[in-house]
């Protein structure tokens, strides 16, 4: 067991202290409901996704190590449950209105405002057109800025295969977003370079 605040947690837990447990669920609940729910595009299945990892996390306690941290467990389970759920949806996704970023308004008029958020759907769908895991990737590495070793470890991978779903996905992404937009968009290229 690793000696972190974490893996004390996770020792009293698999104890049987129900109140370690739940800390270990207020110290990454917030992620694996972010991950989830950027994975899905809807809040309701998010969070159920989120619970039913932490319920899967409980029942399979013995087995937990912290080393370096359950949260690659948790986003592990997390990201399969939602690939589960999205091979299971009938319908394509769609986005509730109150979940739409807000933009700053500052100097943008109305009819800039609705466009730039009109926009931000159509890329989001875009999102939404990649093949689950390469949807994990560049969400990962693009928006929460994580490092591909954690990539790899989320998505069951070597880093070669993690660096290459970001590369395969970003291009996939790119060439979605040109076809619907008519526009590229900007996305840095991957740290080390690409694959």
């Amino acid at each position: 067991m690793v000696d972190t605040e974490e893996g004390r947690l996770l020792s009293r837990a698999q104890r049987g202290d129900v109140l370690a447990f739940e800390t270990l669920v207020r110290l990454h609940q917030q992620r694996v409901y972010a991950h989830c729910y950027r994975l899905l595009n809807n809040a309701a299945e998010a969070e159920d996704l989120c619970a039913e990892t932490f319920l899967r996390a409980y029942q399979h306690l013995g087995a937990l190590r912290a080393d370096p941290s359950i949260v690659h467990w948790l986003l592990r389970v997390a990201n399969n449950l939602s690939i589960s759920l999205l091979r299971k949806r009938s319908t394509r996704p769609t986005v509730e209105l109150d979940d739409v970023r807000e933009l700053p308004s500052g100097t943008a008029t109305p009819e800039e405002q609705v466009m730039a958020q009109s926009r931000q759907e159509l890329v989001r769908q875009c999102l939404q057109e990649l093949a689950p895991k390469e949807r994990t990737a560049v969400l990962m590495f693009y928006l929460e800025e994580r490092p591909l070793e954690e990539i790899a470890k989320v998505l069951g991978c070597g880093l070669a295969g993690a660096k290459s779903r970001v590369h395969r996905a970003r291009h996939r992404l790119k060439d979605l977003v040109m076809a619907t937009l008519g526009e590229d968009i900007a996305l840095p290229a991957e740290e080390g370079g690409a694959v």
